[in-house]
């Protein structure tokens, strides 16, 4: 996997982790859809500055590290792309299942998850988790940051 693959995929699993519709980051960035696509796909054939302006959307920045010549994501990034992708699709249900459940928003729920220390838990829990009620992991997370 080439390095826009990789960057388009970072940007993909953001935008979905912010529960964000394509055509939403599209309009904000003053895009197409097919571009943000491309972006996502990792395919080229789009401007630097639209690039730029989805990642600055999404609270995504990007730093090249001269000494190896490579992407380096930052590391909240990082640490949601590490993750198996069936623990990135639960940590997602269970930052949106808690937003709706407290009526906020995904983004300021999971931006308070991640400084409190809630996603690596719930990372660390997920084979505990992964099959319990939506009841009992909001009653968790309550816990979790009730906690710190």
């Amino acid at each position: 996997m080439n390095e826009l693959s990789v960057l388009g995929k970072t940007i993909k699993e953001k935008r979905l982790l912010l529960n964000l519709r394509m055509d939403d980051v599209a309009k904000r960035a003053d895009i197409t859809r097919a571009t943000l696509w491309s972006i996502e796909k990792g395919k080229g054939g789009f401007s630097a500055s639209s690039l730029f302006k989805v990642m600055s959307i999404l609270g995504i920045s990007l730093k090249i590290d001269n000494n190896q010549n490579e992407l380096v994501r930052d590391r909240a990034t990082r640490i949601n792309t590490a993750h198996d992708k069936k623990i990135n699709r639960f940590i997602i249900m269970c930052v949106e299942q808690y937003a709706y459940s407290t009526n906020q928003s995904s983004s300021v729920v999971y931006k308070r998850m991640l400084q409190n220390g809630v996603i690596d838990e719930l990372t660390n829990d997920y084979e505990d988790l992964h099959g319990v009620s939506f009841a009992s992991l909001n009653e968790y997370i309550d816990s979790l940051a009730a906690d710190k």
